[in-house]
């Protein structure tokens, strides 16, 4: 049987197999892994390209260039960071002729088929090396267009954004573009190479015209005759009607830093209507790090006493010349931009309006840099004193602060076994995970809105699926237990909505897949879909009070059961098939632990007196005969529970523990000391054969698609090592047999 690593190397060898320690350590070795970092900033032009709701950057040059002549070239160019080396997949397709030179070799050419059908998307794979790639594009114009479109192959499970590649653009996001050639350019430009030396010059513009307006104010939000729809209202003899429709003012924000705690000198002038600019009053509030230090009119001075360290600064109002010097000494502090921009790009100032001047801000709520905020031109978020550029958040860190259902199960492990050690540094860590997902989701919306999709949460502002939403929001409910998340209610509320009206159902109500991104999987019927769904209803109806979450939750398992049971081993297909409306008859390993998992989350809610709990009782006493009969000599289960020469598998195996361990511990099973033994023999597999005394987990299945043949489950689909599918699963499986193991000690002695 397979090995993942020498025995001597496993935890049971080196630290044993007492849970506490064993999720001690695994906790700390994902923290380690995926430490809280925040979001990165980059910029990005509007006038950039737009990218499409299924995260296709749509480079339409021939859109830019509208007297674009045929046989002309136009280049396009990017950066691409993909997490690993290796071959990658894209979607693609092209508006006429197309090559691709991917760091400085030419790796792609389009057919003649690609070249004519723009509309018709197909798959391309470009080796990529780790860290970061140059993707050079030329373009060749013809009646039909110049450009293309170009995505992941999987947007929601492989996410990938593509960065200005140029020394002009650095620290920007998105392609950059030359203008047209006659000819090819002789040489393909190298990463951070400026225009001098690669004599193109490259759009979007990112400098202003030497017309360019003198007022940062008019530049960015416009001039004094415009109001909220943008157009001129009033007229000469009702000038100061128009003027007091018109009264505006921004905010400006800086960061400075000290390394001693100091007296400062801020010293300004504000400007105002008296110049006659429109912009309000010559009056302003000076806020540092979100506390207001009072009005600041036309010429002014304030000293404040800060400590050592990075303080924000902002200036609310009309536009203020400022300057910040060290009292006793004199000497200027340079304002630097206050959010921590990518790639060591450098601004001073960040801007943020028009607002009506009597429109009251939460500018330390602004100054956290997380949510879009209303202005008079609608909703909005900070600038650059650039052309049309935006800051654009990237969540880089994709472990942490992201919301995905891998990830869902893995901070439900954590939040449980955080709480079951009594240890704070993991309960705050999960807290923080889930405030910086929460708090950015109000942004993402916003972003889809303003660039056509989102640069992270790209499964949270896409939900199409049970696999999008239910898992995370589950997770996020149960941390809400204990911790307050902002916005966290609002997420479920929006999850729950789905779940309840926007998910596709059957005629019977059983949830089943008919519009997915990706098209083999409609008109499915997956065993995962009752993780998906079960434990966040049941969570949800714990928290809002509303009875029919719980019988939703009921209908889908006795549907699920209905469907996918194989009755002749006793245990589930993983698909059901609704369009030939036939059962895969594969019983892969974790599809059939999501549903033992979800039986005991569905399980735990109901009350004894529940008129539907004796079917779910019977329904889980009866999968439990069939997975306890396949466990494997050593503990284990296999990737296809009936093909024993198959892997053993590392997920599935800690549900059935799981499973097993609840079922004795809350007395569901009537055979205790049959299914006691089984998980801890699980328990100790676990621990000699997939987790090393590191904390590091192996043998996890890789997420899953689907098919009618065992062979692709048992042969093609591997395993990952510290797959986020297992780390939670593992957790949550060591903490049932702990509390098992109390809970039958308390009752009768017995010492596992």
């Amino acid at each position: 049987m397979n090995e993942y690593f020498p025995r001597e190397e496993g935890m049971g060898a080196r630290a044993g197999g007492e849970p506490k320690t064993v999720l001690k350590i695994i906790a700390t070795r994902f923290m380690a892994d995926n430490p809280p970092v925040p979001v990165t900033y980059y910029l990005r032009s509007k006038d950039n390209f737009p990218i499409s709701e299924d995260y296709m950057e749509e480079i339409a040059l021939h859109e830019k260039f509208l007297e674009l002549l045929p046989e002309q070239y136009i280049y396009a160019w990017a950066k691409l960071k993909p997490a690993q080396a290796g071959p990658f997949s894209f979607r693609f397709s092209a508006f006429g002729p197309v090559k691709i030179w991917v760091n400085g070799v030419l790796s792609f050419c389009t057919s003649h088929v690609q070249e004519r059908f723009a509309d018709q998307v197909s798959h391309i794979c470009l080796d990529l090396k780790g860290g970061e790639n140059s993707l050079f594009f030329q373009c060749v114009s013809t009646p039909l267009g110049c450009g293309f479109r170009i995505g992941s192959n999987s947007y929601k499970g492989r996410r990938i954004q593509f960065f200005s590649p140029d020394r002009e653009h650095q620290g920007m996001s998105g392609f950059v573009y030359s203008r047209p050639y006659k000819k090819p350019v002789e040489r393909i430009p190298e990463l951070s190479e400026g225009e001098e030396k690669s004599n193109i010059h490259w759009y979007p513009e990112i400098s202003w015209k030497e017309d360019r307006p003198e007022s940062v104010m008019e530049r960015l939000f416009g001039d004094r005759k415009e109001t909220g729809d943008g157009k001129e209202k009033g007229c000469q003899d009702r000038q100061g009607r128009a003027d007091q429709e018109i009264r505006r003012k921004m905010v400006s924000a800086g960061k400075i830093f000290l390394p001693v705690p100091e007296t400062l000198l801020f010293s300004g002038e504000v400007k105002g209507q008296e110049d006659g600019n429109g912009w309000g009053n010559p009056e302003g509030i000076l806020w540092v790090d979100g506390m207001s230090l009072g009005k600041a009119e036309g010429r002014w001075q304030r000293e404040v006493r800060l400590s050592g360290g990075s303080h924000i600064i902002a200036l609310e109002g009309g536009e203020t010349e400022l300057s910040v010097s060290i009292k006793e000494s004199g000497e200027i502090l340079p304002v630097r931009c206050p959010a921590a921009l990518a790639e060591g790009r450098e601004l001073s100032w960040l801007y943020a309006g028009p607002f009506h001047w009597e429109q009251e801000l939460d500018i330390e709520e602004m100054l956290t840099f997380r949510k879009p905020f209303l202005t008079q031109k609608g909703m909005s978020f900070w600038r650059a004193d650039m052309p049309d550029v935006y800051l654009r958040p990237f969540n880089e860190g994709v472990l942490y602060g992201e919301w995905n259902y891998p990830l869902g199960v893995t901070l439900y492990g954590m939040i449980q076994g955080g709480r079951l050690l009594e240890d704070p540094a993991i309960l705050s860590y999960v807290e923080g995970h889930m405030k910086k997902c929460a708090g950015f989701y109000d942004y993402c919306l916003w972003d889809q809105s303003f660039y056509g999709a989102a640069p992270f949460h790209n499964q949270l502002t896409t939900i199409d699926s049970l696999d999008d939403c239910g898992s995370f929001a589950s997770a996020m409910l149960e941390v809400m237990k204990d911790h307050e998340i902002p916005d966290g209610e609002k997420i479920g509320s929006m999850v729950a909505a789905y779940v309840k009206h926007g998910q596709q159902r059957l005629e019977d109500g059983t949830f089943y897949r008919n519009h997915s991104y990706l098209p083999v999987m409609n008109e499915t019927m997956w065993a995962d879909d009752m993780y998906m769904s079960i434990p966040f209803l049941c969570r949800y109806y714990e928290r809002s009070g509303d009875i029919s979450f719980l019988r939703d939750a009921a209908r889908q398992a006795r549907g699920f059961f209905r469907y996918l049971y194989m009755p002749g081993v006793q245990i589930m297909s993983h698909i059901y098939d609704t369009h030939f409306q036939v059962q895969t008859e594969v019983p892969w390993g974790r599809g059939n632990g999501w549903v033992l998992f979800s039986l005991t989350e569905l399980l735990a809610v109901m009350k004894e007196t529940d008129p539907e709990r004796e079917e779910i009782l019977s329904i889980f006493r009866t999968l439990c005969q069939g997975y306890l009969k396949l466990q494997g000599e050593e503990g284990m289960w296999h990737q296809v529970l009936t093909v024993p020469d198959s892997y053993e598998e590392t997920s599935c195996t800690a549900m059935f523990i799981y499973g097993f361990a609840r079922g004795v511990r809350y007395g569901w099973l009537e055979e205790k000391s049959l299914y006691a033994a089984g998980a801890v023999k699980g328990w100790q597999g676990l621990c000699e054969k997939a987790i090393d005394w590191k904390g590091n987990i192996y043998g996890v299945c890789r997420g899953s698609g689907y098919s009618f043949s065992k062979e692709y489950y048992a042969n093609e689909l591997s395993w990952n090592k510290n797959d986020t599918h297992g780390t939670g699963i593992v957790m949550l499986a060591g903490m049932e047999v702990e509390k098992m193991k109390q809970s039958m000690e308390e009752r009768n002695g017995t010492d596992f």
